[in-house]
């Protein structure tokens, strides 16, 4: 697996994002098929993994927090439903 950082492609969404939400920073990363959005705050970091096609695997989870956030999922709360995943790191 291999994160390629897409964020200049996503210009609006960026801007949504800073201009209407707590975040200082906004990345998107393509995983494959898979958006990966991650944005910084003062209090938190949030990552939301998002796929058209399929559900996000424990795999793909595993391994956007090692390269994000060098953490693991132990102790993080996880959202999960269908074709999205969120996980919010605090500070």
């Amino acid at each position: 697996m291999q994160l390629q950082e897409v964020t200049t492609d996503y210009e609006n969404l960026v801007t949504s994002q800073l201009n209407n939400t707590d975040a200082t920073s906004v990345q998107i990363f393509s995983l494959t098929d898979t958006l990966v959005i991650f944005s910084k705050a003062p209090t938190h970091d949030e990552i939301l993994l998002t796929n058209r096609q399929r559900n996000i695997t424990p795999a793909e989870i595993d391994f956007v927090l090692e390269q994000l956030a060098q953490r693991t999922r132990a102790g993080l709360n996880v959202i999960t439903s269908e074709k999205l995943a969120e996980i919010s790191l605090n500070h």
